[in-house]
């Protein structure tokens, strides 16, 4: 929670900081977009000294805003719900959810007109709630993620997304394969 008072706190000055270092500011610079995500857990948590296998996979969505430098790199600011995951084990109802901030920067290579791969790295502050049976405890944290993607222009201000990364939130490691678009202004 402090760094996402923090990254609030700063965010206006990051993008004027952004927009004033850029010597051409353009049409096309600013995006927003929305994915539809698949999350991914196969972990091994210790659950009062027995091991349990948290396995599963949950749907969850994320929307970002950034602003493109030139065609090779970009900054994001982004929400990422992960979904709600449940489960049984040892006689026990398990459920996890999970919510994230993230700033991040990215890398871009083109590849013709329409079609380039990026990699990402972020910054995320995440919080979520972690239940056993009716037990219920409030979690959070800040870590790193990294990423790599791929986007197709279908429009000059129009492009389609696929996208994998990898969170590591604590202890607990989540794959994420998002599906988006993102529209350009």
């Amino acid at each position: 929670m402090r760094f996402e008072k923090l990254f609030r706190a700063l965010f206006p000055f990051l993008l004027a900081a952004s927009l004033a270092s850029s010597p051409d500011c353009h049409a096309g610079d600013f995006y927003v977009g929305a994915d539809l995500q698949r999350t991914f857990v196969d972990e091994t948590v210790d659950l009062d000294g027995a091991s349990v296998l948290l396995d599963g996979e949950t749907s969850g969505v994320r929307v970002a805003a950034g602003y493109r430098f030139n065609d090779y790199f970009a900054t994001e600011l982004a929400h990422t719900d992960f979904g709600s995951l449940e489960q049984t084990a040892l006689g026990l109802s398990l459920s996890a959810d999970a919510s994230a901030q993230e700033l991040a920067i990215i890398g871009r290579i083109p590849l013709g007109d329409r079609f380039a791969l990026a990699g990402r790295v972020a910054y995320v502050s995440w919080d979520g709630d972690i239940g056993v049976d009716s037990v219920t405890a409030g979690i959070s944290g800040d870590d790193l993620a990294v990423g790599v993607g791929m986007d197709v222009a279908v429009r000059d201000n129009l492009s389609l997304t696929l996208s994998g990364t990898r969170y590591r939130l604590d202890d607990l490691d989540l794959a994420v394969l998002g599906f988006g678009v993102r529209f350009s202004f």
